[in-house]
């Protein structure tokens, strides 16, 4: 095994201030990592609990890898869940970044009890990486279903803030988000088609008050940190758009697809076609499955 498993008690220095502050905070954690103190490898990082369903759709990943890709250079750490899905996507991408990540479990720590199992490869990485796996279970306790919404606590107690990527109305991601409010802690989530299943739990989170993100800048700003940049990156250039072009834009503030762009432009089908090929090919827009996003 890369790293070791260490327990870490409440009353352990190293212990997450943050943590010690919910709601029935764990006695103690056990932590895999290569770091002989898990407070100092972790120490000046903005934490930042990401979420969302295990069948999540091309949009989701895209948006959620390019927020990721942003927040590099402002000294970020990720926390999530390890879950197929939108975990997975978080570690991925966090350590595609160089970004820490840490990882809370449903199960314990050891390999017979590693849940999901098929990423144990993946927490592998996070550890040899500079993060954490992390678990208020014993290293041999296997995962149960009342395990994972227990965890759920620490997920969102590791951090100031949780960002909810897409969610089902009943989804165990929503529950993560009202553990953040019950801790006071702030609740971002990302928008989506009023049409698409996975968007209607974060949509709802929306309406009840959660911060809209759309990139890494609505989160900088949240956190008070300025990225020092009028062009931030993934912003694109809006200047010399054509009126058409503008149209476009304006109708794309959910994914759709190319039909219901032109029926919607009331433009010649010809005319937006070409219209929404030009958008595509300066980058402000992007083809993801059968659907057209804003970048």
């Amino acid at each position: 095994m890369i790293g070791e498993i260490r327990e870490l008690k409440i009353t352990n220095k190293d212990f997450p201030a943050m943590l010690r502050e919910i709601h029935l905070p764990p006695k103690k954690l056990y932590v895999w990592s290569s770091s002989p103190s898990f407070a100092k490898a972790m120490e000046g990082k903005h934490f930042l609990s990401i979420v969302g369903t295990r069948r999540n759709s091309a949009y989701g990943e895209e948006i959620l890898r390019k927020i990721i890709a942003e927040l590099k250079p402002y000294g970020f750490a990720t926390v999530s869940g390890m879950a197929t899905g939108i975990d997975t996507i978080v570690a991925e991408a966090s350590l595609k970044n160089n970004i820490p990540t840490i990882a809370v479990l449903g199960s314990g720590l050891s390999k017979e009890a590693f849940y999901p199992a098929r990423n144990w490869k993946l927490a592998e990485e996070i550890v040899s990486r500079g993060g954490a796996v992390i678990s208020e279970y014993e290293p041999d306790f296997k995962a149960t279903l009342w395990s994972f919404p227990q965890r759920n606590r620490i997920i969102s107690g590791l951090s100031p803030a949780t960002l909810v990527v897409e969610a089902p109305e009943r989804s165990g991601s929503l529950i993560t988000a009202k553990f953040a409010l019950d801790q006071n802690r702030d609740v971002f989530a990302i928008p989506g088609s009023p049409f698409a299943a996975n968007s209607r739990g974060t949509n709802k989170l929306i309406k009840q008050g959660a911060a809209l993100i759309e990139s890494a800048e609505d989160i900088l700003k949240a956190y008070g940190i300025d990225s020092g940049k009028s062009d931030f990156p993934g912003k694109s250039d809006f200047q010399n758009l054509s009126p058409e072009e503008n149209k476009i834009l304006e109708i794309l503030t959910e994914p759709q697809d190319i039909d219901s762009l032109i029926r919607k432009s009331k433009m010649p089908s010809y005319t937006a076609q070409s219209v929404i090929g030009l958008l595509e090919i300066r980058g402000i827009i992007k083809k993801l499955g059968s659907d057209y996003v804003r970048m």
